[in-house]
C-alpha cells in the first residue's frame, strides 16, 4: 500500500470499504522504513536470497536453476545488478510521494550495500523511473567474495536494515 504524505509519529487509520468504515486504529509512521525486495518465493530451503536482476531484466541473481521457470544464474564479481526496495523515504529531486517517478532521483539519505562483508559500489540509488514508491539500487559485484548464498547487507543514513539476505555470486 502506497501511504500518502502525513506527518511522522503515532497516525489514526480508518479502513474504508463499500462494507462501511473501520473504528479508528494507531498506526506509527516512521520517516523510513526500508526493506529490499525478498519475496518468500525467494526463500530457498531456508536462505532468502534477495531479488536481484541483470540489466536483461528477466535472469535473476541465484543458483542456476534454482526456481523452476525462472531464468538465473549467480553474479560474477564485477556485475552490475539491480535490487529493489520501499520505504527508504524522501528524494533530493522533490517527486511527492505517491506520484510516479519522472526519471532519475537520489535518495536524501544514503545507502551503503555490502556484499559478503566487503562494500559494493552502488552507481544508482533512487525512485525506479516510471513506478510509484519503488526504490532502485545499482550494485557492482565487489571482488574476493563467492558461494551459493553470500550474506547482503545495507544501511541508510547509518542505520543498519534488518532483513538477513543472501546473494548467489561465482
Amino acid at each position: 500500500m502506497q501511504v500518502p504524505s502525513v506527518a511522522t509519529g503515532t497516525q489514526p487509520l480508518v479502513v474504508t470499504t463499500e462494507a462501511g468504515s473501520s473504528k479508528p486504529f494507531n498506526v506509527t509512521v516512521n520517516a523510513t522504513e526500508p526493506g529490499l525486495l525478498a519475496p518468500s518465493s525467494f526463500d530457498l530451503n531456508g536462505t532468502q536470497y534477495v531479488v536481484a536482476l541483470y540489466s536483461d531484466g528477466s535472469t535473476y541473481v541465484l543458483p542456476t536453476g534454482a526456481i523452476a521457470g525462472v531464468t538465473s544464474r549467480p553474479a560474477n564479481p564485477g556485475d552490475t545488478i539491480t535490487i529493489y526496495g520501499i520505504g527508504f523515504g524522501p528524494v533530493n529531486e522533490g517527486t511527492p510521494q505517491g506520484e510516479i517517478a519522472q526519471g532519475q532521483t537520489t535518495l536524501a539519505a544514503p545507502v551503503t550495500v555490502t556484499i559478503g562483508g566487503i562494500p559494493a559500489i552502488v552507481s544508482y540509488a533512487g525512485l525506479g523511473p516510471n513506478y510509484v514508491g519503488l526504490y532502485q539500487f545499482n550494485v557492482m559485484v565487489p571482488s574476493g567474495v563467492s558461494g551459493p548464498s553470500v550474506p547482503v547487507t545495507f544501511s541508510q543514513g547509518g542505520t543498519a536494515g534488518t532483513q538477513k539476505l543472501y546473494l548467489a555470486v561465482n
